[in-house]
């Protein structure tokens, strides 16, 4: 999967509510804003929106060694977490990086 990646979180602690211990790691990603539309809901979307995957903890230091925001090409497999069907980033390639646009000289 290409995607544009904005950023990288390692969160870990004491959850409040169950006083079980957790450990996650995400991957920040904007992808192409889509339309969705039903009965009781409509969104009409442009440009691009956030969203967040999980990341494998074997492929931390290939995100920890990045500098956002790039452009990459993801490697994904799909594990069962909860009982549902999850995506999962196993690791990164292929990365450009993105720079800003100089206003100055536009």
């Amino acid at each position: 999967m290409k995607a544009i990646l904005s950023g990288f979180l390692h969160m870990s602690g004491i959850a409040k509510q169950s006083g079980k211990p957790f450990d996650m790691r995400t991957l920040i990603v904007l992808v192409p804003a889509q339309n969705a539309a039903s009965e009781k809901f409509n969104k009409l979307g442009v440009g691009y929106e956030v969203a967040e995957l999980p990341v494998a903890d074997s492929a931390k230091p290939a995100f920890m060694s990045l500098t956002y925001p790039c452009h990459a090409q993801l490697d994904i497999s799909h594990e069962i977490f909860n009982g549902k069907m999850q995506p999962m980033v196993n690791g990164v390639s292929h990365v450009v990086l993105l720079k800003p646009v100089d206003k100055a000289a536009a």
